[in-house]
């Protein structure tokens, strides 16, 4: 089943376009994500660059092993070398167990991407999933949520570092209360078949002492191992050093990367279109790291680093780059152009939000003389589980229905199970007094004006105590339907929890539990990507 992008909540207006009248956004775009044209294209301007792949794949290869991958990741990498091949890139901040689903369904888009690229003409391509390590805002990443044994929505959250701090989350080493987490994992989730082997491979990658970026890599890893996916930490040294060209072209040149979104964002502007990213003007867009990011402003003929007192001159930061670039970070609207100087991007595989962020891109790629890659929509799915298809089917509802407003299908089904005999009794009553109400205005007008207000007051009461009655005898019907009560009620928590699409909120362990490792290959085999709609997968 599918549903068009477009009926789904919370959809902004670029990305609409995107979907469904592209010609009106082209301009903001360097190819049509449904055209192969616009990847072959992409394939051949990607291919004519000097790229350091050797060294990459020499990085990469190390940092995979590390990870604990397979063969078929190992033989991706060593395509960047022997065949040239392109990347397909994804990403995502690195949250607790994997993070939300979404996280998972990139994954699965940009493997199954670069196999149709594979095919197609665009030649061999690999998938890449890239690991944000560098962003410091630690509470989006803290926790995952998932429904309890009562089917009730709960958060496990890993207390880490004070949201004070400004330290990038490739800092973060996780103490022994990661084992909490895992515990309450355990105790909120019902046991299965699989349960024991997912939690202890679980928490063989989430282990006291290693990195909060290593244990996602890890965990990833062991999902998608089978299916050559590349993981690359741009926070890794040497990266910073095959990719610190663009830290120093961002700092010779005062930050051109601002000056190639400014025209763009007025554009979108004028246009009606959202801008995602805000442009800060005077300040670069990269970091200096010392335990903390901090951000550097152009102060004078030099430059002012937040929390140190002294300036620092254009010449002396150059050099820095030059000798020390892994004490360098980018920030947002510089982050794909230090991810596309390091790989052979081809397409990059995001979100609705991140269609509406590259939108802006386009002239800062020009302005580092970058290829902008084709943004690819990832896959968006909801995974309805028997019990909740069942309780759909009976009641005659769907996706839509749940993400609208379940408590207005919870009424009208209530009222239907409300006997047919006092129903028409409380209608013939407020009929007969709205009626007789009029006739009693009438005549006591005739008999004394002034009690015109006294009446009107005396009739709203009557009438908030009917509305009053007509409420209790509805939360009467859904007291005797407790069945039909819990049912919707797990269908909301499960389809659209927290008013938010499923795939925003919850995790995949709990599903791994219930269908072991081999969910993965479903989803697999379930996602298509030659279609632009919403999936509906049951499991």
């Amino acid at each position: 089943m599918k549903i068009p992008m477009k009926d789904l909540p919370g959809i902004s207006s670029l990305a609409y376009d995107y979907y469904y009248a592209y010609d009106k956004v082209r301009e903001f775009f360097s190819g049509d994500f449904r055209d192969p044209a616009s990847y072959a294209r992409q394939a051949e301007k990607v291919r004519s660059r000097d790229l350091p792949r050797e060294k990459l794949s020499d990085i990469l290869k190390e940092s995979n092993l590390g990870y604990g991958c397979g063969a078929p990741t190992l033989g991706n990498i060593q395509k960047l070398v022997e065949d040239k091949a392109c990347a397909v890139v994804t990403g995502q901040q690195t949250g607790l167990f994997s993070g939300p689903l979404y996280t998972i369904f990139k994954a699965l888009t940009a493997i199954r991407l670069a196999e149709y690229l594979s095919r197609e003409k665009s030649g061999t391509c690999v998938p890449v999933f890239w690991l944000a390590s560098n962003d410091h805002d630690f509470a989006e990443i803290d926790h995952i949520n998932l429904l309890d044994k009562e089917n009730r929505i709960k958060a496990i959250q890993y207390r880490g570092p004070s949201t004070a701090l400004k330290s990038p989350v490739s800092q973060i080493v996780l103490s022994k209360d990661i084992s909490d987490c895992l515990e309450q994992l355990e105790d909120l989730t019902r046991d299965s078949e699989f349960k024991p082997k997912i939690l202890s491979e679980l928490s063989a990658a989430y282990q006291p002492g290693r990195t909060y970026v290593e244990a996602f890599a890890r965990w990833m890893t062991r999902l998608f191992q089978s299916y050559g996916l590349i993981f690359i930490d741009p926070e890794h040294s040497g990266l910073k050093d095959l990719g610190k060209d663009v830290f120093y072209t961002e700092i010779a040149q005062n930050s051109p990367s601002t000056q190639g979104v400014l025209e763009t964002s007025r554009i979108l502007t004028q246009k009606n279109y959202p801008t995602q990213v805000p442009l800060r003007e005077g300040i670069l867009n990269a970091f200096l790291v010392d335990g903390e990011r901090r951000s550097i402003r152009v102060e004078n003929n030099g430059y002012r680093i937040k929390g140190r007192p002294q300036t620092i001159s254009k010449d002396e930061l150059l050099q820095l780059v030059e000798q020390e670039p892994h004490t360098f970070s980018p920030n947002v609207l510089l982050r794909p152009l230090y991810q596309d100087a390091l790989l052979p991007t081809v397409a990059y595989v995001g979100g609705t939000s991140e269609v509406a962020y590259f939108a802006q891109m386009k002239g800062v790629y020009r302005s580092f003389n970058l290829p902008m890659p084709v943004v690819f929509p990832r896959n968006s799915l909801t995974l309805i589980e028997k019990t909740v298809g069942k309780t759909l089917q009976t009641y005659s509802l769907n996706i839509e229905d749940i993400c609208r407003d379940t408590d207005e299908k919870i009424n009208e089904l209530a009222k239907e199970n409300i006997p047919p005999s006092l129903t028409k009794a409380f209608q013939n009553t407020t009929s007969h007094w709205d009626r007789d109400l009029t006739d009693i205005k009438r005549e006591t007008q005739a008999f004394d004006p002034a009690l015109e207000k006294t009446i009107d007051l005396a009739s709203g009461k009557i009438r908030y105590q009917l509305n009053l009655l007509e409420g209790k005898i509805l939360s009467a019907s859904k007291k005797r339907n407790t069945v039909l009560l819990n049912r919707l009620q797990l269908a909301k928590n499960s389809l659209y929890p927290n008013r938010h699409l499923q795939e925003r909120v919850f995790n995949i362990t709990p599903f791994l539990f219930k269908y072991g490792f081999a969910l993965i290959d479903r989803l697999y085999e379930a996602v298509d990507i030659t279609h632009d709609d919403h999936q509906v997968i049951n499991l």
